[in-house]
């Protein structure tokens, strides 16, 4: 079961990624064809996919212990 939970995890994590560096590098190509990209001025999109990719490294990243330990 964790095998499985890991592999969805990095999916996600790869699925996240794609999307983000699409806002981010290929804002320009991507906006021609999809129409929705207008709703939101160029510059709220780039936050978006940096914060997409900061939520990656996230997804990727093994967690950390609170300290306390019983």
């Amino acid at each position: 079961m964790n095998i499985l939970l890991c592999v969805l995890q990095i999916l996600a994590a790869l699925l996240t990624e794609r999307r983000a560096s699409w806002k981010v590098f290929m804002f320009d190509k991507v906006s021609a064809d999809v129409h929705v990209f207008g709703a939101l001025p160029r510059k709220a999109w780039t936050a978006l996919g940096i914060l997409e990719l900061v939520c990656t490294v996230g997804l990727t990243s093994p967690p950390r212990s609170s300290g306390t330990r019983r």
